[in-house]
């Protein structure tokens, strides 16, 4: 039999209990605590690697923008004749306008320095300062941000070339290189925030010599960083390592590399601050774990006395019943107080567990936002810069054109075909930079009665070049009348043009094609079919959707972007009909189904003149003298042209091409009305319009816009700045005419 456990009083039970109870809560609270000052810790690191990312994005920035300007000194029409002692006063002149550059050099391929900015024309001139990175343009024919080095010059100065090629005809002519200095950087290392935890924000060049730092960079730019720098980030792309810093600090680094310039961002950061969090909040937890463990021993050992109180009186009680008399027990509050702390407890657990969850989804709201600027930012400038480059060739074009057309030389019938899918051509560039609205399908539409064997006859001649080529026979059965739609006459022929070349890509060479058209079902039916390789079962349901397209050859003979039957689609039923395919199989031809409603009773269009509305006539508008107009635009044919069309409608004009330019004619010329491109090299339209302002005051012209860009935030801008109307290229001459003739100009009036 064994011996009886020794008995301890019921206090001493009671702290045992709550020591027992409350040390797995502290330590776990301990475990917690770590375990958020580790990740708070993780975050300073991430916003550390996300510091050194935009230090590296914000030099490249800078970079880009010293590359662009050489590019575009590197294609000086002074370079092609070989005239280099006046390319080099463009390059002082350029020079003079970016802050950053010491000097801009030219050299030939062989490393022999032609000029240098900083030397007078033929004065002996010091040897490549930095070789490597002039090795590298001439192996690579590409720009090349290259390392800081010590000048070769008389003062010895610590600077970095950025250096772009000069291509003619493929073959490397020269290097056109700007010296840019260590200081100039000052401002892309510096710390926008206000944030405590950036100690140090450093740039090292390629070799590993630093090029610019934000603590005591007297001492430490030029200087080699540490072999554990150099080791650390060699090996990866971005990332945080903890170091001695150069001032023999114990640090944090994090970096990351910038591309393509291959240099690297480094934010350094005292690990003090990034281990403090854990550091105190361990010691605020053990603290305070031993106070509650005392207080809890304390406050055991005082309330026991209620807990014997109540056992002394259940045992009352008990002796009472044993001896007959009535129980009696006063009420204890120990279990309410229980259940109390039990639903505070599930209380706050829930709280915790809402606010990790409202936290959760406020992050991937924020990401999802600055996701979506950025895309939307993105896609505006992709627009606007693919509307200048598409609509600038078409402007001296159309211009041209309309020159022809005055001087009575566009009386052929090959003129009126250029001129219409001319026209053509640029309502489909309007189409293709609204792209918001194509995405929705809201394209609009000009509507009229047509018949629909005219514009079975213009698709006709649309696609005759490919059915030619490709000796196909075309059988049309379209009767001339009686078959009337109201429709966009340019819409609806690329509607048929595209089935056309559709069967024609996809039929192999000497195929049948048929086009017909009949009355049905209260409609019209258009069917275009081949006898060509047909489609799969798989395919004809996913036709009509954008990029899809059937096997093709390697040479891509055949296929284009695979979004022609979807703007068919599209633009059928936006005339409020529809499309659809069907094919026998592989190698059994296909047939292409439009359905159309027929239009029963159109409204006339009406007149030319009545469209148009009423213009002022230049009697009415004008003065008795010649208006004179200024063309101010880089591109020659289209200024110009522009020019010679203004004086055969009347007006007496003048030309520029520059900013020196405009301001030379705009003093000698003195114009009523300046036509201004807005993306003129050196200084844009804007600048130039303020120029003259300045020069001419209340004498100043009627400013107007004439530029590729036309989004509506460019729209906005010219106003903004002045300008009384913004023209896109290409122009429409009559909408400039009624522009000129409705100004009732004034001294005072201008722009």
């Amino acid at each position: 039999m064994s011996a009886p456990a020794p008995s301890l009083p019921l206090r001493w039970h009671l702290v045992r209990l709550a020591v027992g109870t409350l040390l797995p809560a502290v330590v776990f609270a301990a475990v917690v605590v770590f375990q958020l000052a580790r990740l708070e810790r993780k975050d300073a690191e991430r916003r550390a690697v996300r510091s050194a990312r935009s230090l590296a994005a914000a030099f490249e920035r800078e970079m880009s923008g010293s590359i662009r300007t050489l590019q575009a000194l590197a294609e000086s029409s002074h370079l092609d004749r070989g005239e280099l002692e006046s390319f080099r006063a463009e390059c002082e002149r350029v020079r003079r306008t970016q802050p950053a550059w010491r000097q801009v050099l030219l050299f030939s391929p062989d490393g022999r320095v032609l000029f240098n900015t900083s030397y007078p024309w033929g004065a002996p001139l010091p040897t490549l300062a930095e070789q490597e990175s002039f090795t590298r343009v001439v192996e690579t024919h590409q720009p090349i941000v290259g390392d800081v080095a010590v000048g070769k010059g008389v003062r010895r100065a610590l600077a970095f070339p950025v250096r772009v090629p000069v291509i003619r005809a493929g073959e490397l002519r020269y290097v056109l290189t700007a010296v840019i200095t260590p200081e100039s950087l000052a401002n892309v290392v510096s710390n926008p925030s206000t944030a405590n935890e950036e100690w140090t924000r450093t740039l090292v060049d390629h070799q590993g010599r630093v090029a610019a730092r934000t603590r005591d960079p007297a001492r430490f730019v030029g200087q080699p960083a540490t072999p554990s720098f150099l080791k650390n980030t060699r090996a990866t792309i971005e990332g945080v390592y903890p170091d001695v810093s150069m001032d023999g600090a114990p640090v944090y680094v994090a970096f990351s590399r910038t591309q393509p310039s291959d240099w690297t961002a480094a934010v350094v950061t005292p690990r003090s601050v990034l281990d403090a969090p854990v550091t105190a909040s361990m010691l605020a937890v053990g603290g305070l774990g031993l106070m509650l463990l005392f207080a809890s021993a304390g406050g055991a050992w005082v309330f026991s006395r209620r807990i014997e109180r109540s056992i002394e009186q259940a045992s009352e009680a008990a002796t009472a019943l044993a001896q007959g008399n009535p129980p009696h027990m006063e009420p204890s509050s120990v279990q309410e107080l229980a259940r109390l702390g039990e639903a505070l407890e599930l209380s706050g657990q829930l709280l915790r567990e809402r606010e990790r969850e409202r936290d959760a989804h406020l992050a991937a709201a924020e990401v999802a936002r600055a996701e979506a600027v950025e895309a939307t930012q993105a896609k505006d400038v992709f627009l606007a810069m693919l509307g200048h480059e598409l609509r600038n060739p078409l402007a001296p074009i159309v211009t041209s054109l309309e020159v022809l057309r005055r001087r009575g030389l566009a009386q052929a019938p090959e003129h009126e075909v250029i001129s219409r899918h001319l026209r053509h051509v640029v309502r489909l560039v309007d189409d293709l930079l609204d792209m918001a609205r194509l995405s929705r399908g809201q394209i609009s539409l000009r509507r009229e009665p047509i018949e629909l064997s005219a514009v079975v006859a213009r698709a006709v001649e649309t696609a005759a070049p490919l059915i030619e080529r490709r000796r196909h026979v075309l059988v049309t059965d379209v009767s001339a009348s009686g078959l009337q739609v109201l429709a966009d006459a340019d819409r609806l022929t690329q509607v048929v043009a595209n089935l056309l070349t559709n069967s024609a890509k996809y039929t192999p060479p000497g195929g049948h094609i048929q086009l017909w058209a009949r009355e049905f079902d209260g409609g019209i039916r258009l069917i275009v079919e081949d006898d060509g390789q047909g489609l799969t079962p798989e395919l004809i349901p996913q036709l009509f959707e954008p990029f899809v397209q059937g096997p093709r050859t390697f040479d891509r003979s055949e296929g284009g972007l695979g979004i022609g039957l979807a703007m068919v689609r599209n633009l059928v039923e936006a005339h409020g009909g529809c499309v659809e395919a069907h094919s026998e199989g592989p190698g059994r031809g296909s047939r292409f189904t439009v359905w159309l409603p027929r239009h029963a009773q159109a409204e006339a269009p009406l007149p030319q003149e009545t469209r148009q509305g009423p213009v002022l006539s230049g009697a009415e508008s004008m003065s008795s003298k010649r208006v004179r107009v200024l063309v101010v635009d880089d591109n020659v044919d289209a200024a110009e042209a522009l020019a010679d069309l203004l004086s055969m409608s009347g007006y007496e004009a003048a030309v520029a091409h520059d900013c020196p330019q405009a301001l030379t004619r705009a003093e000698s010329f003195r114009p009523d009305v300046a036509l201004l491109d807005i993306g003129l090299p050196g200084v844009d339209g804007y600048g130039v319009a303020e120029r003259i302002h300045e020069r001419l005051g209340e004498a100043s012209p009627v400013f107007a816009a004439l530029t590729g860009f036309g989004q509506e935030g460019d729209r906005t801008r010219s106003q903004a700045a002045g300008f009384r109307h913004h023209f896109v290229k290409p122009i429409d001459i009559e909408d400039l005419l009624a522009f000129i003739k409705s100004l009732r100009l004034t001294r005072s009036g201008a722009a």
